[in-house]
């Protein structure tokens, strides 16, 4: 465990660092400068560009402000073509217990066996946020979905990647119940209309979900609003949409209040 200690960086730094049990997964850490909630801490998920250090330096400010750690984990397209779903197939290997194994590690280091995570994900990695949310929901302290392509919704009665029936056997069944506990926070731009070629599109997925990322955040949100208000304990879900912001996530950082929105959402939940 010591060894390990060393890995990690020092208060206020940022270190590229892979843990011994999930090699295949390294991750950027940063320590902020004064921790005050041991018990949580901030993972952020890149897009298809796989720009994990991008990811971190967005969240640095949030992980000062709020003196939390700081994890961006990459998944490289050798290791995880398909981490948007958890795993290509069953024999591939799976994004989201390589994500466990860093979150079980840090909290063997810490001591901290209740360390919850606030996840983030933009793009794809909005992707696989919430459903890595559907089968580890007690990790989170909260969700955050930015500009997310498309969704899985919580339909029993629609296949799955579009809903729930029939979900993968092989990754275990979906905590629908617990899922609907933790506080979501979605954002989208204003003008992410565009049909570009990262968009998943087809005819069924354009009529039940809508045409580009816009609608489908919005979509998406009211399904589980709805879903939240037939359950005998659940939580809340926001969204928000960005004034004349596409998709774009440095633009989105630089140029709204993206950031202090949530920023909010933690404090407020």
């Amino acid at each position: 465990m010591l060894n390990i200690l060393k890995m990690l960086p020092s208060p206020g730094t940022i270190k590229q660092v892979t843990f011994p049990a999930s090699r295949m997964l390294p991750v950027w850490v940063y320590q902020p400068t004064t921790e005050k909630k041991k018990h949580q801490a901030i993972v952020a998920i890149h897009g298809i560009s796989r720009n994990s250090l991008q990811q971190l330096e967005a969240y640095k400010a949030l992980a000062e402000k709020h003196g939390l750690w700081l994890f961006a984990p990459e998944f490289s397209k050798e290791n995880f073509p398909s981490y948007q779903l958890l795993a290509k197939n069953s024999s591939s290997p799976r994004a989201d217990l390589a994500l466990n194994n860093i979150i079980t590690t840090f909290r063997s280091i810490k001591g901290l066996a209740e360390l919850k995570v606030h996840l983030c994900g933009y793009s794809g990695g909005a992707q696989f946020v919430h459903r890595y949310a559907y089968l580890h929901p007690y990790n989170l302290a909260s969700l955050t979905l930015l500009s997310a392509g498309w969704y899985t919704f919580p339909d029993l009665y629609k296949s799955y990647p579009q809903g729930l029936r029939n979900w993968p056997s092989w990754m275990n069944r979906p905590r629908l119940q617990h899922f609907l506990q933790i506080p979501m926070l979605v954002m989208v731009g204003k003008q992410d209309i565009k049909r570009d070629k990262s968009l998943r599109q087809s005819e069924l997925l354009d009529q039940y979900q809508g045409i580009h990322r816009l609608e489908r955040a919005n979509t998406w949100s009211k399904a589980i609003h709805d879903t939240m208000k037939h359950s005998p304990s659940s939580s809340t879900i926001n969204i928000v949409h960005l004034d004349n912001q596409s998709h774009d996530f440095q633009k989105n950082i630089t140029e709204t209040d993206m950031l202090s929105e949530i920023s909010h959402f933690w404090l407020t939940n």
